[in-house]
């Protein structure tokens, strides 16, 4: 998860924004530190991962967190070779003592759309809120019940089954303000933002607040501590150099997952794999 960014115009535009931001300002510390609640250390490595939904403060039932994505190791493995090598080369220039969480390759992937959220959930998307409902507060938290869950289930496989193999290209490499490690890609043909639409009619209900760029979150940074202007110029040099390695390259994503997520923002959880139109 990273701050909600307006729908852009020009994605490009918009992601060298986001990498000016950070070189330019740092390190939104606020935002990591509520972040950092969502993970613990585990046993006596002091590995950092995220807890389950089920252990926040204000505990969520299963199912409750739902969202569609493409998952990266399915659709380009050579993707996946360059993300693991970015990985190493940023490790090595972050300053000592810094908390870093890096997700599995198995998990990188791009949100394409969230019929329910941890902070907004959403027990029946198919059906329309009241015009004054922006976002559900604690107590109205709501499993969705087995039958609104299968009809869910079932409107998204038709949805994702009408839509083509989504094609998307490698734009830019860049840390955001608020500590993740992004690698950031466009929709030139108009596919993905097609789907995210097709899927925002489906489901009326659904959270207001999507993700609107294309992007794979790739480690974050959990030390809410001000980087040096020093160590973010490191960082920054690190972005480019694999911005130029990986701009341009395309990946085709023929297989979605509809994922009940179980862990914050891990896509662990009950997955159902759905292919599109041209691989059915």
């Amino acid at each position: 998860m990273i701050p909600a960014t307006p729908v852009p115009t020009d994605l490009c535009s918009t992601y060298n924004g986001m990498s000016d931001k950070f070189l330019n300002q740092g390190l939104n510390l606020s935002f990591i530190s509520l972040i950092r609640e969502r993970y613990r250390q585990e046993g006596t490595s002091g590995n950092l991962s995220p807890i389950q939904y089920s252990h926040f403060p204000v505990p969520l039932g299963p199912n409750t967190v739902r969202l569609i994505v493409i998952p990266i190791y399915q659709a380009s493995q050579q993707l996946v070779a360059k993300i693991t090598l970015l990985c190493a080369a940023f490790n090595k220039v972050l300053p000592q003592g810094m908390e870093v969480y890096t997700n599995v390759p198995e998990r990188w992937h791009i949100t394409v759309f969230h019929t329910s959220q941890f902070d907004d959930t959403r027990p029946h998307p198919l059906k329309p809120v009241e015009p004054d409902l922006q976002r559900s507060e604690p107590a109205q938290h709501v499993m969705p019940t087995s039958a609104n869950l299968q009809q869910e289930q079932e409107t998204v496989q038709m949805v994702v089954s009408k839509s083509q193999p989504l094609v998307l290209e490698v734009c830019k490499v860049l840390l955001a303000d608020s500590g993740t490690l992004l690698v950031c890609l466009t929709d030139s043909r108009g596919q993905l933002a097609q789907l995210r639409q097709n899927l925002k009619g489906a489901f009326p209900g659904a959270p207001s607040r999507q993700t609107q760029i294309v992007h794979v979150s790739v480690l974050r940074l959990l030390t809410a501590e001000q980087l040096s202007k020093h160590d973010r110029h490191a960082l920054q040099a690190v972005c480019n150099a694999f911005t130029d390695r990986l701009k341009g390259m395309q990946i085709t994503a023929a297989e979605l997952w509809y994922v009940c997520e179980s862990v914050f923002s891990n896509i662990e959880g009950t997955v159902l794999a759905m292919n599109t139109a041209s691989v059915r």
